[in-house]
């Protein structure tokens, strides 16, 4: 006789449940993710958010307590583009296409008007 584990049917059965609900969510958010990831608000937003979690920042510091704070906002952000990424490979690069291109959009549109009021 070994030490195997007692299961009851209940058991078993809730275990089935919350398997099959866990997946039901995952298989959502993936799908909202997706639909999401086509608006370019949310893309714009995206962007928005790494930027103040300091995604590709170093969050270094001499401070250990100021190094942890920001070690923590940065991994809500690496959170958000696993999520991304998951949806979409792609979308990350999407994303900084976007960022890219309203940059120099924005750039083009003041050299103009600097231009303008030189004239």
């Amino acid at each position: 006789m070994g030490n195997k584990p007692i299961f009851m049917t209940s058991d078993v059965a809730k275990a089935a449940k919350i398997k099959k609900d866990e997946e039901y969510q995952k298989a959502r958010d993936l799908s909202d993710m997706q639909k999401l990831l086509k608006l370019p608000e949310f893309r714009r937003f995206l962007w928005r958010v790494w930027e103040k979690t300091g995604l590709t920042r170093n969050p270094f510091s001499t401070n250990a307590l100021e190094m942890g704070r920001a070690c923590g906002i940065q991994a809500v952000g690496q959170e958000i583009l696993a999520d991304v990424n998951d949806a979409d490979i792609y979308a990350f690069a999407q994303i900084q296409r976007d960022h890219i291109s309203e940059r120099k959009s924005k750039e083009a549109a003041e050299k103009k008007e600097e231009e303008k009021q030189d004239g």
